[in-house]
């Protein structure tokens, strides 16, 4: 970057804490978002236990009505990214709206989220990766090697421009939704087993489900990490447009796409439904498959369920460096994190960590014994999830506090960053009152371990909060930098942390 000196002369300045400004496009942030969603898993996994044991029959209409309540959510959501652009992204925002304090424990309890659920995926990829070695090629590598050789190519390809990695996800991500997209539209064209049953669409189907609750908390799950688009705003070009925008866009078309694969679903198999997806969870969309498109689909999912695994583990461990990273550069973290590299700027320390950390993770799982599926693939996922929706219970607050702050000057400003966050707030606690009802259910344990993960949440909340108050105390030069907004005074020149917005003056 160019800076001018006291005389008057350019020289050659390098900024070691500035991400890629500008790199990506806004077709690149609806992939990560997508990619983070990662379709195919929630076809194969999420969707089948929600026909068994949630939802039932009214799983589409479930995956709809959870469609109308993110979209509520993001209503405050994308206001908020109009005004803020942040790496940040939930701790930024939090802080904005509701102080110092919370914002750190949000900060806090997303970074873990995002740093566990990583290696958390990456137990799937490796169980799926080993069966497909052993059953195409019959070669046999254990599933915690294969989930390394996962990890590794993960911090190999983040090293480099972002650019590089929203090219791979894309790839990986429109092969997956084709592949669904087949089986889905081949099923309700050929009128599934016992022909269409709109029914299956409208709110006369909760009726018959056999557990509401775990229904829209498996539809919540499926949309973990679309706060992605916010993640990259300091990446993306024109990103108070291209971030909402992408949003939106993810949240209806992720919604789409999800009730048509779910009502595919229920009606390939017409009444006999529910009972299929019992008895082969992990095999029901690839049975449909068969039933309604041929082998070959069938051989290509098997694969695809590989790179959906890998693409959503590789959106989530970029998501985890890029929060190491913003809490490094404020210095809340060591500063070191906030390092970005001189060609590439990438967080490149920040993605070294994140990898560690991983590794270590697969490392203690691998060698406790424990099932990459069962306990590794979803104790973690479990603890990830409960810790996103409490921050965007959190966010949603903040929304209203930070345009109490502002100021709101019509009846759509109160509609947009009033009613619509305090509506989301309610439907993210009532979430979270779901999984807290059936965690046992969801995690197929009653062990100690997994009954206390609501009070490892809450902990790490704690954590950040009271990290806040002794920083108050005996560091306030740092204490200040929580959740700073970074804003660009002249394209090229340093980038200086502001303070935390003042209310706006009536005209």
């Amino acid at each position: 970057m160019v800076s001018k000196s006291r005389s008057g002369k350019e020289s050659l300045v390098q900024h070691g804490n500035e991400l890629l400004r500008g790199s990506i496009r806004f077709f690149h942030v609806v992939l990560m978002v997508t990619a983070a969603a990662a379709p195919l898993v929630v076809a194969s996994a999420y969707i089948p236990i929600s026909i068994s044991s949630g939802g039932g029959k009214a799983t589409a209409f479930i995956y709809l009505a959870t469609t109308v309540i993110l979209l509520v959510f993001t209503v405050g959501y994308a206001e908020m990214a109009k005004r803020i652009t942040a790496a940040g992204a939930f701790y930024t925002y939090t802080t904005q709206g509701l102080g110092k304090s919370a914002g750190l424990g949000a900060g806090f309890s997303i970074l873990a989220a995002y740093s566990m659920i990583a290696p958390a995926i990456l137990g799937g990829f490796g169980f799926y990766a080993s069966q497909l070695l052993h059953q195409y090629l019959g070669i046999n590598l254990a599933w915690y090697w294969c989930s390394l050789i996962g990890l590794a190519l993960h911090v190999v390809i983040s090293y480099f421009r972002v650019t590089l990695t929203a090219r791979i996800l894309g790839v990986l991500l429109a092969v997956e939704v084709l592949v669904i997209l087949i089986v889905s539209v081949a099923t309700v064209g050929q009128g599934g087993a016992e022909g269409q049953d709109l029914g299956l669409l409208s709110p006369s189907s909760l009726g018959g489900a056999p557990a509401i609750g775990i229904g829209f908390f498996l539809a919540f799950w499926s949309w973990i990490g679309f706060e992605t688009s916010a993640i990259y705003s300091e990446e993306t070009a024109d990103p108070k447009k291209s971030v909402p925008r992408a949003t939106y866009i993810a949240v209806i078309t992720l919604g789409v796409f999800y009730a048509l694969t779910a009502y595919a679903g229920l009606i390939g198999f017409g009444s006999k439904a529910e009972g299929e997806a019992a008895s082969a969870t992990s095999n029901y969309f690839f049975l449909l498959a068969d039933r309604y498109t041929g082998h070959f689909i069938h051989v290509l999912m098997d694969i695809l369920v590989v790179s959906s695994f890998f693409a959503c583990s590789f959106a989530f461990h970029n998501n985890a460096a890029r929060y190491l990273f913003s809490l490094g550069r404020d210095k809340i973290l060591p500063s070191a994190l906030g390092k970005t590299h001189r060609a590439h700027k990438s967080p490149y320390v920040a993605i070294g960590v994140q990898g560690a950390v991983a590794a270590i993770t697969i490392g203690l799982f691998a060698f406790g014994g424990a099932d990459p599926l069962l306990q590794l693939g979803t104790w973690l996922p479990i603890f990830c999830t409960l810790a996103v929706i409490v921050v965007q219970f959190l966010v949603s607050l903040a929304v209203i506090g930070y345009f109490g702050k502002v100021g709101r000057r019509s009846t759509a400003d109160h509609l947009r960053t009033l009613v619509a966050p305090a509506i989301g707030a309610l439907a993210q606690g009532v979430v979270v009152f779901l999984l807290w009802q059936n965690i046992s259910f969801l995690a197929g344990s009653d062990s100690l371990v997994v009954s206390l993960i609501p009070l490892y949440v809450g902990l790490i909340v704690a954590i950040g909060v009271g990290y806040s108050f002794w920083l108050r105390k005996y560091r306030r030069d740092r204490y200040e930098r929580i959740g700073m907004l970074r804003e660009e005074e002249d394209e090229g020149d340093e980038v200086a942390p502001v303070p935390l917005v003042e209310p706006e003056t009536s005209s």
